[in-house]
């Protein structure tokens, strides 16, 4: 339990008493005199049980850092603590146009596109991070969140069709990749070829090896590439909806030293037609919907208008049939995955969009 909006004076003290957690218990205070201490008296709080949406997600946030977001909706305030430990907190409220979508509060941001949705030990939303290596610059930016993070490595195995995005100031490029995991989570692999091909068709002398050991913490695991032991990194795989989600953010150790947001879903013989809602780090805030011939989407820019797209699908490689391509006849060009439960789409590279990124949640 903690103590809200304390007022102390000599004559009065008040606060309002929070539960944190999600069950009732009691709070005893003690009052004593100060001139007198043997004058005393107890008050015995029969405290309600907490929301049981307040709750801590460990948050990985395209801007390419690992933060962590408390939620508190029985006072409606966060709290969004970095790296270093320092937190920016503010309050957050229902979003009165969209069920389920609650809005940011920020000094960093007047923009109404700052928002977040749940799901079962999940949030998906967009906040004013700070710019990639640009110190006191914010933009919102999408991040994922999760209270379910694998801690077991042979758990971490699985085929991920993984897009991200690196970033540096003034530079911004994408990524898109199938990886493996294997060996009871003691091996990585990546296909390293020009054209965007799976694990099972990748010339042999083009397969990435990364050997994969215990992390910094019980949810981070390291990876370390067995041809060139600069090359190191780190993921964390997320349980969401039952299915593994690989995220991995941070800075690349191989110069120039980008920062890099990385997720992955887990491979499948099928593209899924799903509708989510989400960010990308433009900004926007909308409705992404996938089927087998069509991407669409209803964005809100920061500053408040609305833009519509009515874009092609088709399949981006054919050895991997759960990732599409979105309007490869036109100029702006994606790679989209989706699993039913989450979306992610990212900006094709050598394109107008190289660096863009997007993430929903479903529904």
């Amino acid at each position: 339990m903690s103590l809200r909006n304390p007022d102390i004076s000599s004559a009065k003290w008040s606060a309002q008493i929070v539960n944190n957690t999600n069950a009732a218990s009691l709070l005893t205070v003690n009052a004593k005199v100060t001139s007198n201490a043997a004058l005393s008296k107890d008050t015995v709080f029969n405290v309600a049980a907490g929301d049981s949406r307040n709750l801590a997600y460990k948050v990985f946030a395209t801007n390419g850092t690992q933060q962590r977001l408390a939620l508190n909706f029985d006072t409606m305030s966060y709290a969004m603590t970095d790296e270093t430990g320092i937190a920016v907190s503010d309050s957050f409220s229902a979003d009165v146009s969209q069920s389920g979508t609650y809005v940011f509060k920020s000094s960093h941001t007047t923009a109404s596109t700052s928002r977040f949705r749940l799901t079962t030990d999940t949030v998906v939303g967009s906040f004013p991070f700070q710019v990639a290596q640009v110190p006191n610059t914010y933009a919102v930016q999408p991040f994922i969140g999760s209270r379910a993070i694998v801690t077991t490595q042979s758990a971490l195995d699985g085929i991920y069709n993984r897009l991200g995005i690196n970033m540096r100031p003034g530079v911004l490029d994408s990524q898109i990749r199938q990886v493996q995991v294997t060996g009871g989570g003691t091996l990585m692999y990546f296909c390293n070829e020009v054209g965007i091909t799976s694990i099972a068709a990748c010339p042999p002398g083009s397969i990435a090896t990364y050997n994969i050991s215990a992390g910094s913490s019980a949810e981070s695991w390291s990876t370390v590439n067995a041809a060139n032991p600069n090359d190191k990194g780190a993921f964390s795989v997320m349980v969401i909806g039952g299915k593994n989600v690989y995220v991995a953010a941070g800075i690349n150790t191989v110069a120039p030293n980008d920062s890099i947001f990385r997720i992955g879903l887990l491979d499948s013989p099928t593209r899924l037609n799903t509708t989510a809602r989400g960010g990308d780090n433009y900004g926007t805030w909308g409705t992404f919907g996938f089927d087998a011939t069509t991407y669409t989407a209803a964005l809100t820019r920061p500053d408040g208008t609305i833009s519509n797209i009515n874009y092609a699908v088709n399949s981006a490689s054919p050895t991997i049939p759960a990732l599409a391509s979105i309007n490869f006849g036109g100029t702006d060009r994606y790679f989209a995955v989706q699993d039913g439960t989450l979306s992610a789409v990212v900006g094709a590279r050598t394109n107008p969009v190289t660096g863009y990124l997007q993430i929903g949640l479903v529904p």
